[in-house]
């Protein structure tokens, strides 16, 4: 079977604990079936390794990445992610950044695109409340968006449907 591995920056848990739930979904397809790397301390070069890809962020003041992704972003520029299938998830605060939700999310998907990649988990936008977000593609995100300051609630359920949308996607 095809392997995936996650990479994730992660600054006050919350994305770390996405990344569990997201992992935890995988292993009940199949235990070994995903690898995961917090990019703080791994090489972003293992992410060559793998057959597909899911990337995660929080959103940070006007959208910027998690600091972690700055540290090793240029490292990026090395990796050729031609045809690779690529997923991104993404964290944020609908209420106190209203107008950049979930904008770390297209920072990722620009440079997937830039390297090659091809995005695939695209995530509705019903159920938010927002101003604005660089995101959005029609009436999607670029991928699982998660708001654990408002909706932590939503978050299994959202992890749960994500993860069977990408089996498919990935044809797993």
């Amino acid at each position: 079977m095809a392997k995936i591995g996650m990479f994730y920056g992660s600054t006050t848990g919350n994305t770390e604990t996405a990344a569990d739930l997201i992992k935890k979904e995988f292993d009940k397809i199949d235990p070994g079936l995903l690898e995961v790397f917090n990019v703080a301390g791994d090489r972003v070069s293992k992410m060559m390794d793998f057959d597909y890809l899911i990337l995660g962020s929080s959103s940070w003041g006007d959208g910027e990445l998690q600091d972690d992704w700055d540290d090793v972003w240029d490292q990026m520029d090395d990796l050729d992610l031609s045809g690779k299938k690529v997923a991104l998830f993404g964290l944020g605060d609908q209420f106190g950044f209203s107008d950049t939700f979930q904008d770390a999310l297209k920072v990722l998907a620009d440079k997937v695109k830039e390297l090659g990649g091809v995005l695939v988990g695209l995530w509705p936008n019903e159920g938010y409340e927002f101003d604005d977000s660089a995101a959005l593609v029609g009436e999607k995100f670029l991928g699982l968006s998660l708001d654990e300051d408002n909706q932590s609630d939503l978050t299994p359920e959202r992890v749960e449907a994500w993860v069977a949308q990408l089996k498919d996607e990935f044809a797993l």
